[in-house]
């Protein structure tokens, strides 16, 4: 019984997605870690949507995803939704397939207790050059998957 072109393929897209950023960080020292300190931390590829990754947040609520409907990557509590704490509509967000790719243009939402709050003030704010977004490398992901290879190419 062979590997099958369907499961080869499956598992190459799994080892490149383990390159490509199966794992993320969003980190911030500046006003996103003072107001919006929940959704900063680690987040693995968990699904798809919109033929992007969507990523979970680990000990969280927060999803990362993008939302075609708004051309922009999200960190929000529901994937789909058009709002979120965090986002990225620079123009080069709608053509950014895999998000380690979209270095910068990231801005978050204050966090306003009426709208009031919010005159004289856009509704996203992108003064935190701090905020990142950056993929951790899941080495034991790639190990075992080149194991998997090995094996099925074993049994063959």
């Amino acid at each position: 019984m062979g590997f099958g072109k369907a499961n080869l393929w499956k598992l190459i897209m799994e080892i490149y997605a383990a390159f490509r950023g199966y794992t993320l960080v969003v980190k911030s020292e500046g006003a996103v870690s003072e107001h919006h300190h929940d959704v900063l931390g680690v987040y693995r590829m968990v699904d798809t949507y919109n033929d992007r990754p969507v990523y979970k947040q680990e000990g969280g609520e927060n999803y990362i995803y993008y939302s075609s409907a708004s051309s922009s990557w999200l960190v929000g509590t529901v994937v789909g939704h058009q709002y979120g704490w965090l986002r990225n509509s620079s123009t080069a967000a709608s053509s950014t397939q895999w998000l380690p790719d979209l270095v910068g243009g990231w801005e978050y939402r204050p966090l306003v207790r009426s709208w009031e709050c919010l005159e004289g003030q856009e509704s996203w704010l992108s003064d935190d050059g701090t905020l990142r977004i950056e993929a951790l490398t899941d080495i034991e992901k790639i190990n075992f998957l080149i194991q998997d290879m090995k094996t099925s190419a074993e049994v063959e």
